[in-house]
């Protein structure tokens, strides 16, 4: 277990204000506040707009930041790259897939290019696996399961591949809000891009992405019905919108639900689930059919059907 080179430059500090000060004085708006543990500067995280807590650690190369939301209880260090549990008073640490400390997966692979390979299992499973672009789909739907938004559970699908087939069997609920943009900007590593994702995600609809990465829709109502989809009771419509896409056309579908599961469908079958808290577990009834493997990353669960 790899440990923090600089825990012992923690001190105790209050924070300066209960704000971003910086976005207060432009008149700007935040996401979530970070404290600076060397000399308590607040500012705002990197799912914000303007960043300020990591151009702080930039100007000052102070190294540790605590989270200022009630419900969270960690500290991120930007030079180790790691994050650090309050809770754990050995302080092991682990790696996180991004400065935003979202989701933490050791040796695994991100969205920032950092580390190797994730979700192996699955891509080995599924008929369509561009791991480059496969799996920063697959981590921002279990992102997504993990933080949900505004303090609750939301639910949302993702079809990967075969874009043209999709958008054919789909209509938009509403303006594509992301019709305009170019590709670099919608391409689903962009960091902004997936800022964006998460607060759309709180929208009916799914959004559809090429094989290269390219987030081409979003908010899309799927009208694909596959009438031999079979599904395990108490799936609810998203999966069957999921399934049936996933059969009628050559994409992979990856459903959030809101009980915080994520689940992987591949020719109108359930290939794979992904539980983001191993503490569920307990309270969870595994939907796959056996055979299938079980792999255990972090705090993460990631079952993968044998076939």
């Amino acid at each position: 277990m790899t440990t923090c080179t600089h825990l012992e430059q923690f001190r105790i500090v209050s924070p300066k204000t209960q704000s971003c000060e910086a976005c207060l004085q432009s008149g700007e708006d935040w996401v979530h506040l970070r404290m600076c543990l060397s000399c308590g500067h607040v500012g705002c995280c990197d799912d914000s707009k303007n960043k300020h807590a990591t151009a702080h650690f930039r100007s000052t190369q102070h190294p540790v930041v605590k989270s200022l939301e009630p419900d969270e209880s960690w500290r991120w260090c930007y030079i180790d790259e790691l994050l650090v549990s309050d809770d754990v008073e050995s302080h092991e640490a682990s790696n996180v897939t991004s400065s935003t400390q979202s989701l933490p997966l050791p040796k695994q692979a991100s969205t920032n290019g950092r580390t190797q390979g994730m979700f192996k299992s699955i891509c080995r499973r599924v008929r369509r696996c561009d791991k480059k672009n496969l799996e920063p789909v697959i981590e921002l739907a279990v992102e997504i399961a993990r933080e949900g938004r505004e303090g609750r559970r939301i639910g949302t699908l993702f079809t990967f591949g075969d874009a043209d087939a999709v958008l054919k069997h789909s209509r938009p609920l509403i303006l594509d809000p992301l019709a305009g943009h170019t590709e670099e900007e919608r391409q689903i590593r962009d960091v902004n891009l997936r800022g964006t994702i998460k607060e759309l995600a709180q929208l009916d609809g799914a959004f559809v992405v090429s094989d290269h990465g390219i987030v081409v829709s979003a908010c899309r109502y799927l009208d694909a019905t596959a009438s031999d989809v079979a599904l395990p009771y108490g799936m609810a419509s998203r999966h069957l919108a999921g399934a049936s896409i996933s059969q009628v056309t050559d994409a992979v579908a990856i459903v959030v639900s809101e009980s915080s599961m994520v689940r992987v469908f591949d020719d109108g079958k359930l290939v794979a689930e992904i539980i983001p808290e191993l503490w569920l577990t307990d309270h969870y009834n595994v939907q796959l059919s056996k055979p299938y493997e079980e792999e255990h990353v972090g705090d993460l669960a990631v079952l993968t059907a044998k076939g």
